[in-house]
């Protein structure tokens, strides 16, 4: 059946092809860019934008009523499906590191401390790397390294008690500059032979992503986030920060620092859980009270009981069976809906394959490098490598097959089965 979408329902749901769209943009990133810090130019450029508001209510009161009326639509779905309901785990303000990356994003551009063009085109890998160039530019930035060291080093992080002004969505570019800064310094340290304030600056990113994923209702944009950031330190390691340092480090510490994420059907399942939390409430309630299709409720029944199904099942399921099913049943049963309600539903499944896979690669490539940390350990232990060494190796998570390795090159290459997932051959540091 084809619909013509009503305009009135286009302009509802402009917000949300905005979040669904860049959320889209940052998958492709994720899975067709090279792993360098060349590729941070345009890292996650589109998702700092914050999509537009929802056409507001006449009056304040007005307001007031429409998200109360989203909250009781919401309730009721709880109600209904109780293994969507998550535990809020309010923090003081002063102590939220989320609500303080919110706060930057939300500030007016022309007043936010930034990273200079200079010293951008260095970080971007667009002039040569000159050491002495990126202490001068590092020196230049003292008040945004100072923010990134403040947030990076916060403990506790929380999506509860957020302002009126969030909607689930947190501008990344802010976030990305303070990132970008530590792994900066984090490189200058190593080629300074500081394998300990290196590390610390590395554990400090670490944190930084975990800022976007430790919050209560992660979102598929927040999580995208913090796998970007999570592949692009672990990548600026292998290429920059490692060979630097040269063969004695503590090899053990570096791999438990980036084995602090576990990525897991189980996983993936609190995410999907956080996605259904904050986009009913704050798109797919509103667009539905807007609109007034006849089927609303039964649209929003519909959302809530395909998630809660998904959020039950995908901590039982294993790697396999997680990459062949994953997200694709969720937009079966569709068919019975009225037009109208037909346009919000596939609204809402927009780009969800595509991270499906996006997922599923950051778990193989976070794999893949544990893996050459283990042959380097192997190594340092006294064992020669030979391309018999992968045996001694955990297989690839997703496809559970083993690895290759090119002892002429040492380089590390993932099974033959992922290679069109564009999980790339790790060359080991030395």
């Amino acid at each position: 059946m084809n619909y013509r979408p009503s305009r009135g329902l286009i302009f509802c749901l402009v917000p949300l092809l905005a979040i669904g769209g860049t959320g889209a943009w940052a998958w492709n990133k994720a899975n067709h860019e090279p792993l360098s810090e060349r590729a941070q130019g345009d890292f996650l450029a589109l998702a700092k934008r914050t999509p537009r508001e929802p056409a507001a209510e006449d009056t304040p009161a007005a307001r007031k009523a429409f998200r109360e009326g989203c909250a009781a639509m919401k309730e009721k779905m709880l109600g209904e499906f109780p293994g969507l309901r998550i535990e809020k785990k309010p923090v003081p303000d002063e102590a939220n590191a989320f609500l303080l990356l919110h706060q930057l994003g939300k500030m007016p551009e022309e007043s936010r401390p930034k990273i200079s063009d200079s010293l951008r085109a260095l970080i971007e890998g667009k002039e040569p790397w000159d050491l002495e160039k990126a202490k001068a530019g590092l020196a230049e930035s003292g008040e945004l390294l100072a923010l990134a060291e403040k947030i990076a080093a916060m403990p506790e992080r929380s999506s509860t008690g957020m302002p009126e002004d969030y909607n689930g969505f947190v501008s990344a570019r802010p976030a990305k500059e303070l990132f970008d800064l530590l792994l900066l310094k984090g490189r200058i340290a190593a080629e300074e032979g500081d394998e300990a304030e290196a590390l610390r600056l590395i554990t400090a990113t670490g944190n930084m992503s975990a800022h976007f994923r430790g919050i209560e209702e992660r979102t598929l944009l927040s999580e995208t986030v913090a796998i970007l950031t999570d592949l692009n330190r672990m990548n600026s390691s292998f290429e920059h920060l490692l060979p630097s340092l040269g063969p004695g480090v503590d090899l053990a510490r570096w791999k438990e620092n980036f084995a602090t994420q576990a990525y897991t059907p189980a996983d993936f399942a609190e995410a999907m859980k956080g996605e259904w939390n904050i986009m009913s409430e704050y798109f797919l309630y509103p667009a539905i009270l807007r609109q007034k299709p006849a089927d609303g409720e039964k649209v929003a029944r519909f959302h809530a009981a395909n998630f809660d199904k998904l959020v039950a099942e995908l901590p039982g399921t294993n790697w396999q069976d997680f990459a062949s099913n994953g997200c694709h049943s969720l937009q079966d049963g569709m068919d019975e809906f009225s037009g109208k309600s037909l346009e919000i539903a596939e609204a809402f499944y927009i780009g969800t394959p595509a991270w499906h896979k996006g997922y599923l690669r950051a778990a193989s490539v976070v794999a893949i490098h544990q893996a050459a940390l283990d042959l380097l350990i192997l190594e340092q232990n006294g064992e020669t490598l030979t391309s018999q060494s992968i045996s001694r190796l955990s297989p690839d998570p997703v496809s559970g097959k083993a690895y290759r390795f090119d002892v002429a090159t040492r380089t590390l290459l993932p099974p033959e089965e992922i290679v069109a997932a564009d999980v790339k051959p790790v060359k080991l540091p030395w």
